[in-house]
Parts: C-alpha cells; structure tokens; sequence
C-alpha cells in the first residue's frame, strides 16, 4: 500500500468510528445527548482525547519501528500483561463487529422489514469477502464513504437548527441515566477509552504507512474534526425531535418521519457506515491475529468465515442493549491500557531527548 496522504489518513481515522451507534445517534445519545448541555462539552473533551492518543500511539510506532498493538501499548516485555491486553483487544473487536452486524439487521427491519436475522447474515458474508483485501481494502471503502456520510449528517443538522430553532438545544447540564456514566465527564472519557482501544489494532500497523509527524497530526486532526462536525450533525438533529429517542436507529427514524425517500437515503449512509466499522474491526482482528501466528496466517480466509459466522450469531441479542452494556465495559477497562501507552510515550520521548542532548554535548 502506497503512502497516506493527510486527507486519506483523515477519511481512515474517522471512519473508524462511523459506525451504527454513532451515525444512527444510538451511541452518541447515550454517552453525551444523556447529559444535555453538558454533552457537548463531553464531545469536545472526547475528540480532543482521541487526537493526542493517536498522534501518541502512531508517532511511537514511527520512532519505534514497532507495529504490533500489543507491544505499542505495553512497552516492557511482560508477557502476561501483552496477552491481556491482546485477549482485551480481539473480544472487543469482535464485539465491535457483532454490534455493527446486529445494526444492519435492525436497519433492514426498520426500512424494509426484512427478518433481523437474515438483514445480519447478508451482513456478515458481504463484509467477510471485502475484508480478504486487508488494510488496502479498507481504506478505499472509507476513501468513498466518509465524506458523504459528512456531508449528509451536516446537512440534516442544519436543517433541524433552520427548523426548530436555538430553542431546541439544550441549556442545562443533567445527569445520566447509565449508572456506569453518571455524568458527562465520565462519559466523555468512557467513550474515548473504548474507541480508541479499538482502534489501537488498526492504527498500529496503519503507522508504518504515515511518512512524517505532521502528516500524522494534520490528518488525525483533520479526522478529529470530521468527527465533531458529524458528532454535532447527529445530535441537533436527534434533540430537534426527541421522539425519534425511542427507535433502535433514531436518524433514521427522524429521517424516515420527514419522507419515506430521505429514509432510506439515509438507510443507505447508515449502512456505509457500518460496513466501514465492521469492515475496520475484522481486518484489524485478522492482521493482530495473524502478526502471531504463520500458521493462522495460512488460513486467513477461513478466520474470516468463521469470525462472519460468530459476529452474525452475537449480534443477535440486539443492537441498543449491546451498546448499553458492551461500550461501557469496555471503556472501563481499556483505560488501563490507554495509560500505559501513555507511560511508554513519555519513556521514549524522554530516552529521544537525552539522545538528542548528549549528541550536542
């Protein structure tokens, strides 16, 4: 794969995160719109957060010239804590991945009716055959579908403001109703945590293809931003009409309460979106697992079947109540590694500068 340039490492870095919570407005609801006015807040505070780790874990991937997520995040070679980390990693990918499956077949069912089971299974099987190309194949998808997705959730965010009006947002900051985020500071930093532990398995190995540290800050910054706007998109949308809270996809429900064509445009976008999140998850669980193993290298294509065949059979217990219940989890737990990365930044920026010192001296 050739180079990224600071737009493609852009589209990729916010395509990470497209998925269905977070286009739908389920998962962006429940960790800032929760809060109200305080949300917004949480917003900021989050895509803030997920720069400076990004930039952190891809420029010591660059310095390091290590690119496996497990040895990035840990820096002493401790077994036991590598492994954890990497058992952490799959069962969240896969979690992601589920999630995202059980997303489609609620968006199926929404629109069109179809089965939630059969919406999932088509699903599953069209992603397993994208994710064969790897690394390359993802970042062509998000090349294509980030920027319409942008564009779309801006719009629709505009239009709900021309609308309804200032008088529609928020202007208090309340409590939320998830006892693991009792308020919006917590949610901000949960949702940061789980996100980018995610993402470490995709980012690792995506470093090696950053030239320089300022195209890894232009474009993770340009990613970060992308995400804001679109975060903003989504939710002055979702409090401009807050019956559409009830549904399992709540923009689309908004999108389909306007006109039933708008729906399934947006159907559409939604779908995109998880395809590139799912497609993301699997690559990155198939690259981690692979890195391991020659062997499980050689069979590639047959983790991929069975890792299809797995996230449709999970993502049958529901798209809201794995978002509820698996993000938060997560979120908690992956912060012990996002600290530890940080510990091993600052080592190796320390051990840099007193390179850089004593070579002057």
């Amino acid at each position: 794969m050739k180079k990224l340039s600071p737009i493609k490492l852009a589209l990729t870095f916010a395509g990470c995160f497209l998925g269905a919570g977070y286009v739908s407005g389920q998962e962006l609801w429940q960790f800032f719109g929760v809060f109200g006015l305080g949300g917004y807040f949480g917003l900021v505070l989050a895509m803030a957060f997920l720069f400076a780790v990004a930039t952190a874990l891809t420029a010591l991937a660059r310095n390091t010239g290590v690119y496996e997520a497990d040895k990035l995040v840990v820096g002493w070679d401790v077994k036991v804590l590598r492994g954890v980390m990497m058992a952490l990693e799959l069962v969240f990918l896969f979690g992601i991945g589920t999630i995202m499956t059980a997303g489609v077949g609620a968006l199926l069912n929404q629109l069109f009716g179809l089965p939630l089971w059969l919406g999932g299974a088509l699903f599953a099987s069209a992603v397993a055959v994208i994710a064969i190309f790897g690394l390359r194949g993802m970042v062509s998808a998000f090349s294509v579908s980030v920027p319409i997705l942008a564009a779309a959730t801006v719009i629709f965010g505009a239009v709900s403001l021309s609308r309804y009006g200032l008088s529609a947002l928020p202007h208090t900051v309340t409590a939320g109703q998830n006892q693991m985020m009792p308020v919006w500071f917590v949610g901000a930093l949960t949702f940061s945590c789980y996100n980018i532990f995610g993402n470490f398995a995709v980012l690792s190995p995506l470093a090696r293809y950053i030239p320089d540290k300022k195209t890894a800050a232009a474009g993770i910054g340009m990613g970060a931003l992308l995400l804001l706007c679109i975060a903003l998109g989504v939710m002055v949308s979702v409090e401009s009409v807050p019956s559409a809270l009830s549904a399992q996809l709540p923009m689309l429900s908004l999108a389909s309460g306007v006109s039933p064509a708008l729906g399934i445009i947006f159907g559409v976008l939604l779908l995109m979106a998880m395809f590139g999140t799912s497609l993301s998850s699997e690559v990155a669980f198939m690259d981690f697992v692979c890195a391991k193993s020659r062997k499980l290298d050689e069979k590639r294509r047959l983790l991929i079947a069975a890792y299809a065949v797995l996230s449709f059979a999970g993502s049958l217990a529901g798209f809201g109540d794995l978002i509820a219940t698996v993000y938060p989890v997560f979120g908690y737990s992956s912060s012990v590694f996002v600290v530890l990365l940080a510990i091993h930044w600052a080592r190796e920026h320390r051990k840099r500068k007193n390179a850089e010192s004593a070579a002057v001296s």
